[in-house]
């Protein structure tokens, strides 16, 4: 018996991004009606919990609900989240690019490269409905102990310089040359462990939505 819902998901990543801004806002508000009113204990109180439940509401916003349904970004923490967002304009030269057939360029993915990154630099080359090209330069980075990427959406890479190695759940490993490709079906869950510290590692990383992989993990075999 399917029960009827009376409010369906929100889907549109600028209305998510506007509830994660209204929680951010109540944490705000709320924190500045505790410090300037210190009497009224069961009002602050109150206040107390909304502070608390807003915080913890933020918290998801930042770590899930902008990875996994306003964009699919992968941030390691809210100043990885800063630092990429204020990068975002400088970086992503390609989608300034006319497209025009008499407008055409060529660019290489591995000149003016930088020997050294706070954070990883990811530049979207090419956004769409369907399909998402990334080129990701890492200098030694890594992923953070414990946390592991679950995409909604299959993931192809080539590392098209430099080296890593990709760990998968169930303890299985896979070290990555230039050259070396790797497909990635979605909800297979995945961290980097490493990369070259010494010399940028360069992925390009297609996401695109694959019905046939969808839910069968990552299907791996040694």
């Amino acid at each position: 018996m399917n029960i009827p819902q009376l409010f369906d998901d929100i889907k549109s990543p600028y209305l998510l991004y506007f509830k994660g801004g209204l929680f951010g806002l109540t944490v705000m508000m709320s924190g500045i009606f505790l410090l300037l009113f210190p009497d009224y204990f069961w009002l602050r109180l109150g206040v107390l919990v909304i502070c608390i439940w807003s915080s913890c509401r933020f918290y998801y916003f930042f770590f899930y609900v902008l990875e996994h349904y306003a964009g699919g970004n992968k941030n390691a923490g809210i100043f990885s989240m800063i630092f990429k967002l204020c990068r975002q304009n400088q970086v992503n030269h390609w989608a300034e690019m006319e497209t025009s057939p008499n407008t055409l360029s060529v660019t290489n993915l591995l000149t003016e490269l930088p020997e050294l990154l706070l954070e990883e630099q990811v530049e979207n080359l090419v956004v769409s409905k369907n399909i998402r090209i990334e080129r990701i330069i890492s200098t030694g980075h890594f992923s953070p102990s414990g946390f592991w990427y679950d995409q909604t959406q299959t993931e192809w890479l080539i590392v098209l310089q430099g080296e890593a190695v990709l760990e998968f759940e169930f303890d299985v490993l896979r070290q990555l040359l230039s050259g070396d490709s790797i497909l990635i079906p979605a909800h297979c869950k995945h961290r980097v462990v490493s990369t070259l510290p010494n010399k940028p590692t360069v992925w390009l990383t297609v996401f695109f939505n694959d019905t046939k992989n969808n839910g069968n993990r990552c299907g791996i075999s040694d």
